[in-house]
């Protein structure tokens, strides 16, 4: 390099040192101005119903509502006050009200899923229902035969009383007496029960009758709609059904 070019290569560093220069100072000042201009206003109300406008808010107001607002005055965000105990009451009672309805869907479902895989048909819970209906009647018949046979044992101890005439009779008559007797009423009081829980089977194996068809139906429909390919016609699907 030649001892003329080296005073202009100086300058030429001093010019680019001071354009950098100039372009950092320029960045800081735009993003002081752009901070600037992305200021939050924050709108909010006192407890005297005063409205207020601020950049900042204040301490005791933070956990109370409020809106923030562009420079333009408009509406960006709603800050929503922390619920009251009332309120956060109410959301547990609901959430619990959801995991209840939710658990009953599950339960329902289970069952509905027991229900088609211990029957094929309705002939089969019908089946089933006999043979529960049956079992029943065997004990209520047998309680009415034992009832029976008790009345008979008691009018033959009460005519063995009588045959005493004034004689005092032994008490082992009269304790027989009342243990009849109260055999009599535990076997009415079991017959009642059965005949009670035979009206609830009938009802119960009704009611498998009725989902089962409905579940049935369901699922025909499905295997229907699922059987049409894509691209069959409407009047094809239409037939098939």
């Amino acid at each position: 390099m030649t001892p003329a070019a080296m005073p202009l290569r100086a300058a030429g560093t001093a010019t680019l040192r001071y354009v950098r220069t100039c372009a950092m100072v320029a960045g800081c000042l735009l993003a002081v101005l752009v901070g600037a201009a992305r200021a939050d206003t924050y709108k909010w109300t006192d407890d005297k119903g005063v409205t207020h406008y601020t950049d900042k808010m204040p301490a005791d107001q933070v956990n109370k509502a409020s809106t923030v607002l562009d420079k333009q005055a408009r509406p960006i965000k709603q800050i929503e006050p922390p619920p009251t105990p009332a309120q956060r009451a109410a959301k547990e009672a609901e959430n619990k009200r959801l995991e209840a309805l939710t658990k009953s869907r599950e339960e329902a479902d289970r069952h509905d899923r027991a229900l088609m895989q211990s029957f094929t048909s309705v002939e089969e819970i019908e089946l089933s229902k006999g043979r529960a209906v049956g079992t029943l009647d065997s004990q209520l018949q047998s309680s009415h035969a034992y009832i029976t046979q008790l009345e008979s044992r008691r009018a033959d101890v009460v005519a063995k009383k009588a045959s005493y005439g004034q004689k005092p009779a032994p008490e082992t008559l009269d304790r027989e007496i009342a243990s009849i007797d109260v055999e009599v009423q535990r076997q009415k009081e079991l017959i009642d029960a059965r005949q009670q829980e035979k009206l609830q089977t009938v009802a119960r194996y009704d009611t498998f009758t009725a989902r089962w068809r409905e579940l049935k139906a369901e699922a025909d429909a499905k295997a229907v709609g699922g059987a049409s390919a894509p691209g069959t016609s409407t009047a094809t699907a239409a037939h098939t059904r």
